[in-house]
């Protein structure tokens, strides 16, 4: 008999996954169940591996057991590992983190993070945006508007939550998938819902459906900003081939292949509480053109104040190398940073100087991963043309000088044994 992803027995509700909305509607089935029959304490096993985790189920599942006490007279009790990718990733106690914290965050995928109108004074929507920017950019080679794109994703889905949701505070979790080059985030408010938001608007939406429908169009809003945050959203996530669902109330939208399929069954935690999610996909490596999604509003040039902090007066840039490595020891490391300049020159159009006046020392391996992999990648022509090294100490200066070499005989060679196959 095949197990279902989320089940109720006696006073247990057992998680076996959390991959896909589905658990979310399940999990509100269950505890709702328990609430009918009046019973006030259940305890919630979780029996998940890591590779059926995704921020779609985990992120409403941890804002709910949070949230049912404070509406219901339910306590729950979780059972979860120690070492578990969800103690580990925030899904008991969600990161509520201020901006100083969240800057001396090195990674923030994986983690659970409430956000909050409180926090926002201080900026913390504006910094977790730019720490998940920062760390996209050392993980992999970004296809061109990427990162630019994601900038207005990030932030225009977490600001809808504190402008138009009613809701306090919002939740919010992002993944990266190796093997498929996908960004994955979602956010999650207990609010009043896009139906809510907008039926006392100019648009007065007949359903909740026809509400989500209005919502992806440009212009339509509550009156509280321009009404161009999920429009903005899905045209991006639409041109770069990705996947987005909205779920508000009892209905949804899902774009997917290009094709936009409705939804009217889900399952609500309260009439006040009708609650929003919004969960969106994309490719890294496919291109995303700015000017066409955006077009009604001239494309979108997304401001990064990590690249603005590098901007020297002769409009080039100017890259500490030790403050944005992770350290100058390992493959690891090296990777980072020169996924970090490629996409850095790519998205300030600009050449660049790599000042090492701060590293000491370093492993060949690091500087082979680093520079003279670089080299080989983009040519020695375009890496003169658009990289300047300064303050490289001797040390260093010779380990980059033999790797580069290594490399590029490994390269002649490669090539030489290819032409006589």
């Amino acid at each position: 008999m095949k197990i279902k992803n989320v089940e109720l027995i006696n006073n247990d509700i057992i998680i076996h996954k959390m991959n896909h909305p589905s658990c979310v509607t399940s999990f509100i089935r269950c505890v709702n169940k328990c609430i009918r029959h009046k019973v006030n304490e259940v305890s919630i096993v979780l029996d998940c591996s890591q590779d059926s985790i995704f921020p779609d189920a985990c992120v409403p599942i941890s804002a709910l057991i949070k949230f049912y006490p404070s509406i219901y007279n339910i306590n729950f009790s979780v059972n979860c590992d120690d070492d578990s990718y969800l103690r580990k990733c925030g899904f008991l106690a969600p990161f509520d983190l201020n901006i100083n914290e969240i800057q001396n965050l090195r990674n923030p995928l994986d983690k659970i993070f409430i956000f909050s109108e409180e926090r926002e004074r201080e900026g913390q929507v504006a910094n977790l945006v730019q720490s998940y920017i920062n760390c996209l950019s050392r993980t992999y080679k970004c296809a061109e508007g990427v990162l630019d794109g994601l900038i207005w994703c990030i932030n225009e889905v977490m600001d809808n939550v504190l402008v138009h949701s009613e809701s306090k505070c919002g939740y919010v979790m992002a993944q990266y998938h190796k093997k498929k080059k996908t960004f994955v985030l979602c956010v999650y408010d207990f609010g009043t819902g896009i139906y809510n938001s907008l039926k006392n608007s100019s648009h007065k939406p007949a359903s909740e459906i026809d509400a989500l429908t209005l919502a992806i169009q440009e212009g339509v809003g509550d009156g509280k900003g321009q009404g161009n945050g999920l429009y903005g959203l899905y045209e991006i996530v639409k041109n770069n081939g990705g996947r987005l669902v909205i779920s508000s109330g009892h209905s949804a939208l899902m774009l997917k292949n290009d094709e936009l399929q409705k939804y009217e069954s889900n399952v609500i935690v309260s009439k006040n509480n009708p609650c929003t999610t919004i969960d969106f996909q994309l490719n890294l490596s496919k291109n995303i053109d700015l000017k066409t999604a955006l077009s009604s509003f001239n494309g979108f040039d997304g401001f990064d104040i990590r690249i603005d902090d590098m901007w020297q007066d002769n409009d080039i840039l100017r890259y500490d190398v030790f403050k944005h490595s992770a350290g100058t020891g390992t493959r690891i490391a090296g990777e980072e940073l020169r996924n970090d300049i490629l996409n850095t020159i790519k998205r300030a159009q600009s050449p660049i100087i790599l000042d090492f006046a701060n590293v000491r020392a370093c492993s060949s391996s690091f500087i082979d991963e680093f520079l003279s992999k670089m080299i080989v990648e983009i040519g020695l022509l375009e890496f003169n043309k658009l990289i300047r090294i300064e303050n490289m100490n001797s040390l260093v200066s010779h380990l980059f000088d033999r790797s580069t070499a290594l490399r590029f005989h490994q390269n002649v060679s490669n090539k030489t044994d290819n032409y006589f196959l």
